[in-house]
């Protein structure tokens, strides 16, 4: 699962060899003792006040050949010289755990070791313990691990125990499991034991907040030789430890969300798989514009996860998304989409996936996917992308829903209150599906999206219906039409028989056909029903309609010239 790597200082020396005996074979791994092996140990005390003092040494073994260079670290406190195999650590003026690691290397081999000294606190009696993000920051706040400290600071993790204090709930015991590192609740119970320095233990600042242990794991023994003494997992399940039950069902949602299931023949396509395969698509969506697809189909997928969208240890964007939430959006035919604010996330991958040639090709030639991709909403949103030549002379309009904030994201991801009291979960939007409730604010109370009123009789059926009732309509005559369009008898039969499998073929649809079908498809594909893009979708559909046959557009329809 893990297709990176985080560390640069590490050594992996693995051999394998194959032994075989009476048919059977075994593979065996070995690993070689490191070159350079690093033993530290304190001058007594162990145990210091704040304040005080503490002599460490460095012990070397092993095969490597000095001269060795020194170099001693810690989370906080002074060394009197860090370069010295021996210097004097004097501890900071805040109690805890802290740890006092030195690297020592040859110029060619590296060794690391630590040993840990409790400053006004206790040493918990089991390892691994929690030791708080600050011993993190070490090497992780612009140091040689990156800088995932600076930015999880200015996150709503870092101050996750305030905000139940805010509400007066900070010593809620069914609360600051999920608010602090290292209580029960948090992490799996193989890794949870007593003892061992947690929250629920020791109620102090340091453990304060979401951090890095409560994803990671126990810190104590991290770094170790080869850098594997924590955890690195982008499941979902991991955030949904926490973000879970009736009162933030976030992950309970997800779990019956199409990002939740893997469709193998997309996810294993090298093409396809910076958006149906959460390996590649955190990296697509932190930078669409430069990712590069995989040179081979991929042997592994994964589900859309929290992480794929949200960087876990937050950046500068709303909600911590990744940053095509803050991209122009650039559609595969170039056309650049400036609004619609977060939900850019969204559409770098909820597009058409067809630039004019592609369509031009579809539309001349005939294809067996005929028509846009299916996740064809970005396109349908911004209002370009159809097959506007039915009538190029148009002038074609489009709804206000782009200029909606945030675009996909305020209508597909509303929070809003349920009824706990009579059972009802309260909603994070993470079922990606639209509710009525969002859109309350412009249309006021709807119990259905067709509650929304067309502004005319846009298919000519004699009322004024629901805009999806009317966009419905038009749908259905237009596949009629071009139906009735077809060259041959046993064409006709074909399309009637199965017509959306049979649009893009070229024995069967003419050329016009095929160009009035392109826009059939990229309203259908669109699945909103004109919610997306009422007044695109029925120009669309009329003009369709009025290309392959003026006479097939009852004439008490009312021809949608601008956006009404």
């Amino acid at each position: 699962m893990v297709r990176r790597l985080f560390w640069t200082l590490a050594a992996f020396l693995v051999a394998i060899a194959s032994l075989s005996g009476c048919g059977d074979e075994k593979e065996v791994v070995i690993t070689p003792e490191p070159a350079i092996k690093v033993t530290v140990s304190t001058i007594a005390p162990d145990t210091l006040d704040t304040g005080g003092m503490v002599t460490v040494e460095a012990s070397v073994s092993g095969d490597a050949t000095g001269p060795f260079t020194y170099s001693w670290m810690s989370e906080a406190g002074v060394f009197a010289n860090a370069k010295k195999d021996s210097t004097l650590w004097t501890a900071p003026d805040d109690a805890g755990i802290y740890t006092l690691s030195v690297v020592v290397t040859n110029g060619k081999d590296v060794g690391i070791g630590s040993a840990n000294v409790s400053v006004g606190t206790y040493i918990p009696a089991v390892s691994p313990f929690y030791r708080g993000a600050a011993y993190c920051a070490t090497c992780h706040n612009g140091g040689t691990g990156g800088a995932q400290y600076a930015a999880w600071s200015q996150t709503g993790h870092a101050t996750a125990l305030e905000s139940l204090q805010e509400i007066g709930m900070g010593m809620n015991a069914g609360c600051t499991p999920c608010h602090t590192v290292g209580t029960y609740g948090i992490l799996p119970d193989t890794l949870h034991t007593i003892a061992n320095g947690g929250f629920d233990e020791t109620q102090v600042h340091r453990l304060a907040g979401v951090q890095c242990e409560n994803c990671h794991g126990p810190g104590s023994d991290h770094p170790d030789q080869n850098f594997s003494s924590v955890g690195i997992s982008m499941d979902a399940e991991l955030c949904g430890r926490c973000h879970t039950d009736a009162h933030h069902p976030t992950f309970d949602e997800w779990q019956g969300s199409g990002h939740a299931r893997i469709e193998e023949e997309a996810a294993l396509r090298n093409s396809c798989a910076k958006c149906h395969n959460g390996l590649y698509a955190d990296e697509f969506l932190n930078d669409p514009e430069h990712f590069t697809n995989p040179a081979s189909n991929p042997t592994e997928a994964a589900a859309i996860v929290c992480a794929s969208c949200h960087q876990p240890h937050g950046n500068d964007n709303p909600g911590n998304l990744r940053d095509a939430s803050v991209t122009d959006r650039a559609l595969p035919n170039s056309v650049l989409v400036e609004r619609g604010g977060a939900g850019r996330l969204c559409m770098a991958c909820h597009n058409g996936r067809r630039t004019s040639t592609n369509v031009n090709d579809q539309v001349n030639n005939g294809t067996a996917h005929f028509g846009p991709h299916r996740s064809v909403q970005g396109d349908m949103l911004a209002g370009v992308n159809a097959y506007q030549d039915v009538n190029a002379t148009f002038p074609w309009t489009s709804s206000r829903h782009i200029l909606v904030e945030d675009a996909c994201v305020t209508c597909h991801t509303h929070p809003h209150a349920g009824d706990l009291d009579a059972g009802i979960p309260n909603f994070t939007g993470h079922s990606f599906g639209p509710t009525v409730e969002a859109c309350a604010p412009c249309h006021g109370s709807l119990a259905d999206f067709d509650d929304v009123r067309a502004k005319q009789d846009f298919d000519g059926d004699g009322s004024i219906e629901g805009v999806q009732s009317e966009i419905g309509g038009l749908l259905s005559l237009l596949e009629e039409t071009i139906i009735a369009a077809s060259a041959t008898p046993e064409a006709e039969a074909i399309l009637t028989a199965s017509f959306e499998d049979s649009l893009g073929s070229p024995t069967v649809t003419t050329v016009d056909q095929r160009k009035a079908g392109y826009n059939w498809a990229f309203v259908s594909y669109d699945g909103s029903t004109g919610v997306h893009n009422a007044n695109y979708s029925v120009q669309l559909l009329q003009q369709s309609i009025l290309f392959l046959d003026p006479g097939a557009l009852p004439k008490r329809a009312y021809i949608l010239r601008q956006g009404v």
